[in-house]
């Protein structure tokens, strides 16, 4: 289901309006009225428990695949959005609604780890072994091998894949390959769980989420990781925090236009000036320091324009 910023969404315009209800009731995205929710002045996706998913696309002028063209241009000029997410630039934006687009440009960024080399790191394991590997658990060895004295049950550390990151990508891999629609999608997903085989999907998501921590080694996984959240934890990048199964990949339309202007604006006048957005501690009096001001943007530099 397609609907435009600010649209009102009866009950019989979605099969799924209860779940839509309780999602309205708990987050800031949408407002509920006794007949209808509508959407406010937010653009991305909404993904209900059912699997029902509702797009809302700018309130601008243009048919469906035009404005989904425009919502991925200005998410590539949105500050701190996962670096080069969507530097995709021959993706078909005009077929695929935006959850998909959302998945292929993770799945290009996955692809993208694999090509760099997946880390490695030691992981501890703990094990019943017909050898003495590492660390002789006694009080594990001796409750479960009271029969089977060939076998040892040891504590080792073993140097692979298998390391957190590894594990969660892996999981939510298998996740999108059960959600995704779109063909390719599903292709691209196939391909690159055969480069997660040797290492197992994440059991305890919360648990491997606060193992990671980017660091020098794995700085390549940050964006990944980001992303992983989103798809996996139900995180999502606005300020969403339900427990709720909904997955909301929502974005402030303001701020995605402000950082779409600057950038077109910083890209005209880069050789004049220097272009930031929001910039404090400006005043409309220098004298008296009077009347603060914070611009959406500000040019300086010696030149006139």
């Amino acid at each position: 289901m397609t609907v435009r910023e600010y649209e009102k969404i009866f009950r019989d315009d979605c099969p799924h309006f209860d779940e839509l209800i309780k999602f309205a009731a708990a987050s800031e995205f949408l407002d509920l009225n006794w007949r209808y929710v509508q959407a406010k002045n937010f653009v991305g996706v909404i993904r209900l428990p059912s699997g029902f998913q509702i797009e809302i696309l700018p309130k601008i002028d243009g048919d469906e695949k035009l404005l989904r063209a425009l919502v991925v241009k200005m998410l590539r000029t949105l500050k701190n959005f996962s670096g080069k997410t969507f530097r995709n630039a021959q993706l078909d934006t005009s077929r695929l609604p935006l959850y998909e687009i959302f998945i292929r440009q993770y799945l290009d960024m996955v692809a993208e780890l694999v090509k760099r080399g997946l880390k490695s790191s030691y992981v501890g394991r703990e094990e019943n072994l017909h050898v003495v590997k590492g660390k002789l658990l006694i009080g594990r060895h001796v409750r479960t091998n009271f029969a089977h004295r060939e076998k040892f049950f040891v504590a080792f550390d073993e140097y692979g894949l298998n390391r957190p990151e590894n594990r969660l990508i892996k999981s939510t891999l298998g996740k999108l390959l059960r959600t995704t629609r779109d063909q390719e999608n599903f292709r691209l997903t196939t391909r690159l769980l055969a480069d997660f085989d040797s290492v197992d999907a994440s059991t305890n998501f919360a648990k491997d989420f606060a193992a990671v921590a980017i660091d020098r080694i794995n700085r390549a996984y940050e964006a990944v990781m980001q992303w992983t959240k989103i798809f996996l934890a139900g995180k999502s990048f606005t300020s969403f925090a339900g427990k709720s199964q909904v997955q909301a990949l929502l974005f402030p339309m303001e701020k995605l236009f402000e950082a779409f202007v600057t950038h077109h604006v910083r890209k005209t006048f880069a050789d004049s000036f220097t272009v930031t957005a929001q910039e404090g501690g400006k005043f409309l009096f220098d004298v008296s320091k009077a009347c603060k001001l914070r611009p959406d943007i500000l040019l300086t530099g010696d030149d006139p324009l």
